[in-house]
């Protein structure tokens, strides 16, 4: 049973029991509030009602929290993606593409006309940013992105 549900049954009772707890009766002579002859059943009704509704308030809250954080981290999930990238340079991200083509340090050295040290620089640089250790997850996690 959804939450919902629960809360729609919970307000259907309350509501029953707070109108029956306000009833009255006819003994042919005189009409008697219901509270009047039996003054403790209408307040267990509504201690129930306020528990019930007590209940509810809860229900619906912990919904709204859900809901508020789905929204929260469907509009955070992209951002994050797209920061990945912007929080490299452009050279590091000319590296990273020519990782994920599967080039060695040497042959990206070669390509960029740049040294090796910097290379691995550019490397050690990536792997700090996107919290990887290796190639593989570099590559993997630009992937998810």
């Amino acid at each position: 049973m959804t939450a919902k549900r629960k809360q729609e049954i919970l307000i259907a009772l309350s509501i029953l029991f707070a109108l029956s707890s306000i009833g009255f009766s006819f003994d042919g002579k005189v009409f008697l509030w219901f509270w009047q002859r039996y003054p403790i059943i209408p307040i267990l009704l509504l201690l129930f009602v306020f528990f019930a509704l007590r209940f509810w308030l809860k229900l619906e809250i912990e919904r709204q929290r859900q809901q508020i954080y789905s929204e929260y981290s469907q509009n955070i999930e992209p951002k994050e993606r797209e920061d990945l990238k912007n929080l490299l340079s452009v050279r590091e991200v000319e590296v990273l593409e020519l990782i994920t083509k599967g080039l060695s340090n040497k042959e990206i050295a070669e390509k960029l006309f740049i040294s090796l040290s910097t290379v691995k620089t550019h490397i050690n640089n990536i792997y700090k940013i996107l919290e990887v250790k290796n190639r593989r997850e570099a590559i993997d996690k630009m992937n998810e992105n």
